[in-house]
């Protein structure tokens, strides 16, 4: 089956998505929440695919963008494109996305304007991020959504016949009788029957509710269901039937589902490919069996080794992830994951703000006596922007030569220790020309993209990105180094 559907097109495509909320206080604009920042994926006919991550990574966000119930602030989605048109597409809007990623956004470049000449009718013509609000109602015919929870997203002043002829009467042109007819094959296809037709909302279960909320969505035909969290909101038991109806109804009419949740044993029973995503970014894409067995990113791993196992007797080794997932607004440098990363790199994103605290503690004189000949710190000044950190003393120093050395044997010793690859970042000592303190320069952060790092499964990790020669740990010890770590 899943070789079926390998063979089938693509019919929906996104690239480089983003949706940005500003943040602001009175008529000032203090910032945005990257709820959605840079995504790319693409989806078979026919085929599941589930997005999964953590509460407040971007899952619901980028379902109602892809659907455009919001507006997406940047890039491309593609849906119901003629096959050889959706290729063509597909090929230009990734030589671009490459190009931008290797050289950086240079609005010189002529290979850029080459391809933006191709791309940008193309674009006009099929994206649905430049579609107007009439022609985004045309398009609701073939793309419905689920929402999650079935007590607040069905009418409680409508019987239930009502609402499941909503999207008929607005989108086709049945007549009242062919309705009336459909809705009650609807019900019956769910598992209810013309009585509950005559019923309002309250008068179900939750269980129920979300079967109406999908008799609903299906009603028109769709050929795409954004489902988000479909049974979050519902017991175990109940959880099963949806999903088994999910299933019939998907084989049956060949729908292509976009499967949000963050239950893992739901994702890993619906999709056939898998998406995880992390701070509004996906950080790994893969076939689903691949993924829950052989993943590649270490958030991936982390996740998944939160499944709880039925028996008691086998031992699981947990990735405990150290520190908060960082707020959206105020994104790390870098890779975002990289403060929790158990495999952290030098070049992974290290930034002054991440140094400041460590810094202070490494100038603790019962922590390391040996910086006891120096004077007293009297300041860290943070510089986010010139990417550096500078020290002040309350007095200077006799010799600044000496001062660098006493700094550089400091930092070796903290860089052996857990955790101190923080201090590995460090790329130059310069001291002030007064002698009253140093200025520590860090590398220059690498931003890791999805890239195809084995046949059909992507990952975003700079591990993948290191120079020849340079080995990196191997992500079966993902784990043992989480453990040493800690």
């Amino acid at each position: 089956m899943e070789s079926d559907k390998n063979q089938k097109n693509i019919v929906l495509f996104v690239t480089n998505l983003k949706k940005y909320f500003p943040i602001t206080s009175g008529f000032r604009n203090k910032g945005v929440v990257k709820a959605v920042d840079g995504v790319t994926f693409w989806v078979r006919e026919g085929e599941t695919l589930g997005i999964v991550g953590e509460t407040g990574c971007g899952k619901t966000t980028l379902g109602r963008t892809i659907l455009r119930l919001i507006d997406p602030t940047d890039g491309e989605i593609y849906y119901d494109v003629p096959s050889d048109e959706m290729e063509n597409i597909i090929k230009l809007e990734t030589e671009l996305q490459e190009k931008k990623e290797r050289d950086g956004e240079n609005k010189n470049d002529t290979e850029v304007e080459t391809l933006l000449k191709e791309l940008i009718p193309l674009r006009k013509k099929y994206s649905l991020s430049n579609k107007s609000n009439k022609e985004i109602i045309q398009k609701r015919k073939i793309m419905q959504p689920v929402f999650q929870d079935p007590f607040s997203s069905l009418d409680p002043r409508k019987l239930v016949k009502d609402i499941i002829a909503e999207p008929m009467k607005l989108l086709t042109d049945m007549s009242n009788e062919e309705i009336e007819k459909r809705t009650a094959d609807l019900l019956s296809e769910i598992g209810l029957n013309e009585d509950h037709m005559y019923r309002f909302p309250h008068e179900f279960s939750g269980g129920q509710r979300q079967r109406i909320g999908l008799a609903r969505a299906i009603s028109i035909e769709p050929k795409l269901l954004v489902l988000d969290e479909p049974t979050s909101a519902l017991d175990v038991s109940v959880q099963a039937q949806i999903l088994n109806i999910l299933k019939d109804v998907q084989e049956r009419r060949g729908i292509t589902y976009l499967f949000i949740s963050h239950h893992l044993s739901v994702i890993r029973m619906m999709s056939d490919r898998v998406a995880v995503m992390y701070l509004g970014k996906i950080v790994e894409l893969a076939e689903t069996d691949r993924l829950f067995t052989d993943m590649l990113h270490p958030y991936t791993k982390a996740l998944l080794s939160a499944i709880p196992v039925p028996d008691p007797k086998t031992k699981v080794q947990r990735v405990v992830l150290e520190g908060e997932i960082p707020s959206p607004s105020d994104p790390p440098k870098g890779c975002h994951f990289h403060p929790r990363c158990p495999v952290a790199l030098p070049v992974c994103g290290w930034s002054p703000r991440d140094m400041s605290g460590p810094l202070q503690t490494m100038f603790d004189q019962f922590r390391n006596p040996e910086l006891s000949i120096l004077p007293e710190v009297n300041e860290i000044v943070v510089d986010e922007d010139g990417n550096s950190i500078e020290i002040k003393f309350v007095s200077a120093v006799k010799s600044s030569d000496e001062m660098v050395n006493i700094i550089n044997k400091v930092i070796e010793k903290e860089q052996s220790l857990p955790n101190g690859v923080k201090f590995r970042s460090i790329k130059e000592i310069i001291p002030a020309p007064t002698g009253d303190g140093f200025t520590i320069k860090l590398i220059d952060p690498k931003v890791p993209h999805l890239r195809e790092i084995r046949p059909g499964h992507f990952a975003s990790c700079l591990l993948y990105d290191a120079p020849e020669g340079n080995t990196q740990p191997e992500f079966a010890d993902v784990g043992k180094q989480a453990a040493y770590s800690r």
